[in-house]
């Protein structure tokens, strides 16, 4: 089994389902947060190896969380950044702001692993 935890934030029930599923099949050690916020306090409860958090949630937006996890010295793990919602001007202000990896919703299962996979080696 792999040593490698991710901390996984989205306010849909059913994505963060279907993450953790895909993830701890893959071997991976899952956490779940609900928003920016419980997931920040899940961060430093856990020091994830990796973040996987959704753009557009009602408490801290994915630019806000980019923004908490950028700015704390002690969660400093690569950050993929989800959204169902998206046009190229986000994917690039994501990527401005610090995240690793941009996916749209649905995401492509296989090329998330594959993401994952690189940005924990």
């Amino acid at each position: 089994m792999n040593e490698k935890t991710i901390l996984v934030i989205d306010d849909d029930l059913g994505f963060r389902l279907m993450l953790r599923k895909l993830l701890e099949s893959a071997g991976y050690q899952v956490i779940v947060g609900e928003e920016g916020q419980s997931g920040l306090e899940a961060a430093w409860d856990h020091k994830p190896d990796l973040i996987i958090s959704d753009m557009d949630m009602p408490i801290n937006n994915g630019y806000k969380t980019i923004e908490m996890f950028r700015n704390d010295p002690d969660v400093q793990a690569p950050l993929i950044i989800v959204s169902g919602v998206v046009d190229i001007r986000d994917t690039k202000l994501m990527l401005d702001a610090g995240a690793s990896a941009f996916f749209r919703k649905p995401v492509d299962q296989a090329a998330l692993l594959a993401r994952v996979s690189e940005l924990l080696s």
